[in-house]
């Protein structure tokens, strides 16, 4: 008699469900409360929404099988995937697993330790710049300021190969329209997008005009052929003689912009917030960032330790990529449950990050919990994504948010306003009526 195999069942639905519209209507309301009470059923659980079938996975062991994924059997697809792409193109965070081991490979080098050093200070400099316009007193709807940075630094490191001057303007508000476009109804139901609205026709006009730009760059990079110590020069070039092609370079880019713009800027919004909490870890921070000037240089990193442990916990307790998903693609199982072809896989690095079994007190905001501890090779944090589709330029942007912080609260002291602040998951979970007054430091 052959023994049989370890027991494979179909996971656990979550409670709640309507008959009709299954989970839609407490993933609209409350996503943040709905993912929370999936943990306690199970490493996998069944979310219904309409007839494709659904499972959020909540423990890291599933998170990594399905990310790094050995039986291919997990893919970029579905609804969300085909949204996006019709928005952004068809780079490494949008594209099949088919392409994208050869785009990171030849986006790859724009990456490099050797390259680390220039972007460094860039965003130095792109700091300075924005921060020289503050006063002591002033209020900041602090996520379009640090939206209205990240667009800065972003672009500065993207492109070098002259001034962008008025141009950064439009191009920020055309970025500010792409990503105030983006919601969890919009990736769940892409007809919104076609509807005759007037958000929609300012998004599609500021998508052309970021094309455009794009393509006149791409246009001039080529001709002009130089290294200008940038994103773009790598991108526009091939040691190898595989060169990525115009619209692959195009794609590259819209993902590589948008992706580190909105990440970074929410990431930085969630930071000022919790230091203005905190006056005592506030000051730490600052003195820390001040003994270790200047910090134009990637090895300043190793000098802030504390501001370290501070990024990394913002991108735990606050992560901007809360929930992203995948396809299967065959029948297949997640751990021990059954996993149907066709499905859609959601992965969230919220549910991972605030489960107490991986972080105690994981609704505490702790920064000295990264004492002594490498974030990156921390069991169930996941900010960046794991495997061969791990965010490709993670390493640059743990340096630009630790850099930047560290400058901004050397000269600068964020003090929280009586607003009331909470987390809004939209496409990144953002921080919904914040505002900062500033504090101007003393010199000495």
């Amino acid at each position: 008699m052959t023994a049989a195999g370890p027991r494979v069942d179909a996971p656990p639905r979550a409670p709640g469900a309507h008959p009709l519209f299954g989970h839609l209507k407490p993933l609209l309301l409350d996503p943040l409360g709905l993912l929370a009470a999936l943990p306690h059923l199970g490493d996998v659980v069944e979310l219904r929404f309409g007839r494709t079938p659904t499972y959020v996975v909540c423990s890291p062991e599933a998170a990594q099988q399905v990310l790094r994924n050995p039986d291919r059997a997990f893919d970029k697809g579905g609804t969300f995937y085909e949204n996006v792409r019709s928005l952004v193109g068809d780079g490494m965070a949008t594209c099949p697993l088919a392409e994208h081991k050869r785009l990171r490979r030849l986006a790859q080098p724009a990456f490099r330790t050797d390259r680390m050093s220039g972007y460094a200070r860039t965003i130095h400099a792109q700091v300075e710049a924005a921060t020289s316009t503050w006063r002591h007193g002033q209020v900041l709807d602090a996520l379009p300021e640090m939206r209205s940075l990240a667009t800065r630094t972003t672009f500065a490191t993207m492109f070098r190969r002259r001034e962008l001057g008025p141009e950064i303007d439009g191009l920020r508000r055309a970025v500010t329209d792409f990503v105030e476009h983006q919601t969890v109804l919009r990736m769940v139901a892409p007809i919104v997008n076609r509807l005759p609205t007037a958000r929609n026709h300012r998004y599609r006009a500021s998508e052309a005009r970021l094309l455009r730009f794009l393509d006149g760059e791409i246009a001039a990079y080529r001709a002009d052929g130089t290294d200008h110590g940038d994103l773009m020069s790598m991108f526009t070039t091939s040691p190898d003689g595989d060169p990525l092609t115009d619209a692959e370079v195009r794609d590259t880019v819209m993902t590589v912009l948008l992706g580190g713009i909105t990440t970074t800027a929410v990431s930085h919004a969630w930071a000022l917030h919790q230091l203005s909490l905190d006056a005592a870890l506030d000051a730490e921070v600052a003195a820390e960032a001040r003994a270790a000037a200047p910090l134009d240089t990637p090895d300043a990193v190793d000098r802030l330790p504390l501001t370290r442990g501070v990024v990394a916990e913002v991108l735990r307790h606050r992560t901007a990529g809360w929930i992203f998903p995948r396809v299967a693609v065959t029948d297949t199982t997640i751990g021990s449950r059954r996993v149907p072809a066709g499905a859609q896989v959601l992965l969230s690095p919220y549910v991972l990050h605030h489960r107490p079994d991986l972080f105690a007190t994981p609704d505490n905001f702790d920064p000295h919990r990264w004492d002594g501890r490498d974030p990156h090779r921390t069991k169930g944090w996941l900010p960046f994504g794991a495997g061969e589709s791990k965010c490709i330029g993670y390493e640059l942007a743990f340096m630009d948010l630790t850099l930047s912080l560290a400058d901004i609260v050397r000269s600068w002291r964020p003090l929280p306003c009586p607003t009331p602040v909470r987390p809004r998951p939209r496409l990144h979970l953002e921080p919904h009526g914040l505002t900062l007054r500033l504090a101007e430091r003393d010199p000495r």
